[in-house]
Formats: structure tokens, C-alpha cells, sequence
């Protein structure tokens, strides 16, 4: 385990950060690809409801990261 008490304070918080960024970067990989398949296969009107269906789903998501980062604040 190591220690985030010494050293350069920016690396440090850039480590802490690195795997929710990459999450984030799945995600949206994720987002991409499955527009990119329902438009070429399913149409325009499915596409359209994938696109409207992405603020519900990253609200949830921005949710559960915030939840989950407070609650290891606190377990911290």
C-alpha cells in the first residue's frame, strides 16, 4: 500500500484519479460503438432513442460515482 502522505502531491492525486478516468473513457467507448451499430443496423428511430436515453444513463452513472467516492471518503 503505499503512502500519499509523502512525495509530489500531484502525481499522487493523478494515481488516486487514473482508474475512474479510465472508466469514464470505457464508457464512452461503449456509447460510441453502440451508436454506431444500432444506427447502421437498427435506423434512424432507434438511434434516436439511444441518444435520448444517454442523460438518464450518465446521470446514474455521475450518481454512483459520486456516491461511491463520498462513501470512501468516509470509510477512509
Amino acid at each position: 500500500m503505499k503512502d500519499f502522505t509523502t512525495g509530489n502531491v500531484a502525481r499522487h492525486i493523478f494515481n488516486f484519479t487514473l482508474p475512474m478516468l479510465l472508466g469514464n473513457v470505457f464508457q464512452q467507448l461503449y456509447n460510441i460503438v453502440d451508436s454506431i451499430i444500432v444506427g447502421k443496423e437498427l435506423g434512424k428511430e432507434a438511434l434516436a432513442s439511444v441518444g435520448a436515453s444517454f442523460p438518464i444513463i450518465f446521470a446514474l452513472i455521475a450518481l454512483l460515482i459520486g456516491i461511491g467516492s463520498g462513501f470512501s471518503i468516509v470509510i477512509s
